[in-house]
């Protein structure tokens, strides 16, 4: 018994040092001391820390502050991924994939990220749905990118929630298509709120709630869509959706022209000449 106790108080007061360690260098990093932070880790790196080991080749990989060491990145990931680390295997992968201090080699690039992927590391399993579907280092298949990208975006990575929404709305699968939409536009990803807007304005699929659109518009338009102002003009101009008022109108192809939509500064050429008191 008593040796139990002691078996889990070194295995305590170990992963009470690494996370120490770990701790130290991160201070020494955001202070500048980028010497300090890579010799803190390299010491606890060799003493067999995970987490050191990764940090010390994504600092080796990167270049910041010390000199950028492609070999001893891909040393340091590769001995972390012996321990079938999830970040090593992803950062070994993107490694092959760009040729990254070692030979481009599309399989092994795959074959880490799947790796990676199967122990949860969101970050690789949002890189093999783009890759299916790109279809550049592998062959084209969307199935599997849907797979991919589905369980990246149930573990909520943004992005993987807008191409799904892409990809569905391409092949006509509307309910899809907006039940991820409105996932990543809810996350307030701008691209989301602009197609979930187009799809409640055009009745593509659904349907057509033009104050679901003015909505989502809106939302859009707070971060900074040109399109989305532009609309929301054409909106407020016509009445469609809300009541009529050239206006908000004007202050809307406003804020589009001045993020260089051709389309709004027209629409504000013939506004002002027709309008001018709604111009000032």
């Amino acid at each position: 018994m008593k040796y139990t106790i002691w078996i889990v108080f070194i295995a305590l007061s170990l992963s009470l040092d690494a996370n120490n360690t770990i701790s130290e260098a991160k201070k020494a990093y955001q202070s500048s001391k980028y010497l300090k932070a890579k010799n803190i880790l390299k010491k606890s790196a060799n003493r067999g820390n995970i987490d050191a080991q990764i940090e010390l080749g994504f600092m080796y990989q990167e270049g910041k502050g010390i000199a950028q060491e492609y070999d001893k990145a891909y040393y340091w990931f590769k001995k972390a991924s012996k321990h079938k680390d999830p970040r090593a295997y992803y950062y070994l992968a993107n490694m092959y994939e760009k040729g990254l201090g070692v030979e481009k080699n599309s399989t092994q690039a795959l074959s880490y990220y799947k790796r990676a992927a199967l122990l949860e590391n969101l970050d690789a399993q949002y890189r093999l749905g783009a890759l299916y579907y790109q279809g550049k280092e592998v062959k084209q298949d969307i199935l599997e990118s849907i797979k991919w990208y589905t369980k990246a975006a149930y573990a909520g990575d943004i992005q993987s929630q807008f191409n799904l929404g892409v990809i569905y709305e391409k092949a006509k699968d509307y309910t899809k298509s907006l039940f991820w939409y409105e996932k990543a536009a809810k996350a307030n990803d701008v691209n989301a709120q602009y197609n979930l807007a187009t799809l409640y304005y055009r009745g593509k699929g659904v349907r057509q709630d033009y104050q679901k659109a003015v909505y989502w518009y809106t939302e859009a338009s707070k971060n900074g869509d040109s399109k989305a102002q532009y609309n929301l003009g054409v909106m407020y101009h016509k009445g469609i959706g809300v009541p009529k008022n050239k206006i908000t109108a004007f202050h809307y192809w406003l804020e589009a022209a001045k993020h260089s939509s051709v389309e709004a500064q027209d629409s504000l050429d013939i506004l002002c000449k027709e309008s001018p008191w709604a111009c000032k």
